[in-house]
């Protein structure tokens, strides 16, 4: 009887272990931490927000951001904006002008650079809204921390990209929060179903950084946690070559990464 019931508990044991990892591809996520909501920031007061506004809301109506989230995410409904037929025509006059986002590398694929250019689900609508706006796009990679000095300083007009912004603040507009995404930790459907003693790479994004030290638990099962140098592309490398076990990304990435 006692063999039976040990034999019973060590498959219910390796069931856990293989739905562990759950995912269709190459990466999957072994363990999710924590939602992140990524935001479009203005300065206090800029007009610009009602130019942004309608642009975004007649590509939401003519149903180009449902394809473009679509083609990113897997997902038509992934992002959320608001929908309205025309609005640019509201206006009498637009003034031509640069108009600088400012992007956070380490929010693959929201933003990244592919041979020498940016882009990312947020690059290709940000100028797509340019577009209708007869704007010129200028892309400033900047760290989601620096939000607000980043803003005040006139560095960037508009913080876009990857932005997982403090929604409480005072010190910024927030125009529209579009997207949640959870933080996880993510490996190889191939590689460990556990986190117990594994080597896990990550960015310096101290977004993601607060996630894990929020999970003390998921964290002190890891056997090495290593600050990685690189884009988040070569994390996922890092860790398709043996390097470690798991990285520390977004499910929107290991989505990506699974069918691009």
């Amino acid at each position: 009887m006692m063999k039976k019931l040990t034999a019973l508990l060590l498959s219910v044991l390796m069931l856990v272990s293989l739905c562990a990892c759950t995912g269709d591809g190459k990466y999957c996520v072994v363990k999710s931490l924590d939602e992140l909501q990524y935001s479009i920031v203005l300065r206090n007061g800029d007009s610009s927000y009602h130019y942004i506004n309608a642009a975004l809301q007649e590509l939401e109506s003519d149903g180009r951001i449902d394809a473009l989230a679509q083609d990113w995410f897997g997902d038509s409904d992934a992002v959320d904006f608001p929908s309205g037929n025309n609005r640019v025509k509201d206006f009498e006059y637009i003034e031509p002008r640069e108009f600088t986002i400012g992007i956070d590398l380490d929010s693959f694929p929201m933003c990244f650079e592919e041979n020498g250019v940016y882009t990312g689900f947020d690059v290709v609508l940000a100028q797509e809204v340019c577009d209708k706006l007869g704007w010129q796009l200028r892309v400033q990679p900047i760290r989601t921390e620096d939000v607000f000095v980043e803003l005040n300083s006139g560095n960037i007009d508009c913080a876009w990209g990857g932005i997982a912004a403090d929604l409480s603040s005072a010190d910024y507009t927030i125009l529209t929060t579009y997207m949640t995404t959870d933080a996880v930790i993510a490996g190889l459907s191939s590689g460990k179903g556990t986190l117990s003693g594994g080597v896990l790479y990550m960015s310096s994004a101290k977004t993601l950084q607060a996630i894990l030290d929020a999970n003390e638990r998921s964290k002190n099962k890891l056997g090495q946690i290593t600050r990685a140098q690189g884009t988040m592309q070569e994390l996922f490398n890092s860790m398709a070559n043996g390097d470690c076990d798991f990285v520390l990304t977004t499910e929107a990435a290991v989505y990506y990464n699974n069918h691009h």
